[in-house]
């Protein structure tokens, strides 16, 4: 089977993402309705998620702090802005997974846009984001770290990591929906990239490696532009040339695969 899409394959995947784009008060809707099923008769809601890291957080800081031998009143609000937002794209990502085999109920009764999907997925995730985010201010007003002008580098920050967010969704969701050891190569990779990612320590430790590890690791480049206007420092040139070359290479992947295998989707649920 060729994967080269046709016109009228780039057509209908075009129509699809216009769409799925512009149902925004459907996928908030299920977004929403996600996030109460998930925690249906809790008091507390997901606020257990921001409780559960705030609890890691604190530990992990305290030990940490030890073992780096960093002062933790500068480790631990790094700490905090690092694990919140890696959080948020390891979240996206590990979801992307199931991202239309979980939406099966839908997809086999009506002809819905897969991309509608998509945004429902991106949309959840960023609802538990807003309420980790918390765990932020909280943890800088306890160590007395005051905003400045880089923190709202953290907003184009934040945009390019949703951009580059969807085509990652439809792309491990088409590969995940017909190869089902997809997940948990997935997990397997999140696991190792949470090692190799500055989320625990700090680039400068590195040292002479640190181009290498981090600046050609794209799960570094998404939390770096995001984490490091919230930890004071603006992102170098560098890492903003890499998030966008990332982002057209992603697009350039994802867009004739969904354009090709988009209408084999539903068969292989």
């Amino acid at each position: 089977m060729s994967l080269k899409p046709s016109s009228r394959d780039w057509q209908r995947a075009i129509a699809d993402a216009r769409q799925g784009l512009s149902a925004w008060h459907v996928w908030n809707l299920l977004a929403m309705t996600d996030i109460r099923q998930r925690y249906k008769r809790s008091r507390v809601g997901p606020f257990w998620i921001t409780l559960s890291m705030a609890a890691f957080v604190g530990g992990i800081g305290l030990v940490y702090s030890t073992l780096f031998k960093q002062d933790i009143r500068t480790y631990l609000p790094y700490l905090a802005v690092n694990y919140v937002v890696w959080t948020l794209i390891q979240g996206i990502i590990m979801d992307a997974t199931g991202v239309f085999s979980s939406s099966g109920v839908y997809l086999r009764q009506e002809a819905m846009p897969k991309t509608l999907f998509a945004m429902r997925l991106i949309m959840r995730n960023l609802i538990m984001f807003a309420h980790n985010i918390i765990i932020i201010p909280l943890v800088f007003l306890l160590f007395g770290v005051w905003p400045d002008w880089e923190m709202l580098l953290a907003i184009p920050g934040m945009i390019m990591l949703l951009v580059a967010a969807y085509p990652v969704v439809m792309l491990i969701g088409m590969i995940s929906t017909r190869f089902r050891d997809t997940p948990v190569i997935i997990q397997n990779v999140l696991q190792i990239a949470f090692f190799l990612t500055p989320i625990m320590w700090k680039v400068d430790q590195l040292g002479a490696a640190a181009p290498f590890v981090v600046g050609l690791n794209p799960f570094a480049i998404f939390l770096r532009i995001v984490a490091e206007p919230m930890n004071g420092r603006a992102p170098s040139l560098w890492t903003w040339g890499v998030a966008i070359l990332v982002i057209v290479l992603l697009y350039a992947i994802t867009g004739p695969l969904f354009a090709r295998l988009r209408a084999r989707i539903v068969y292989w649920l």
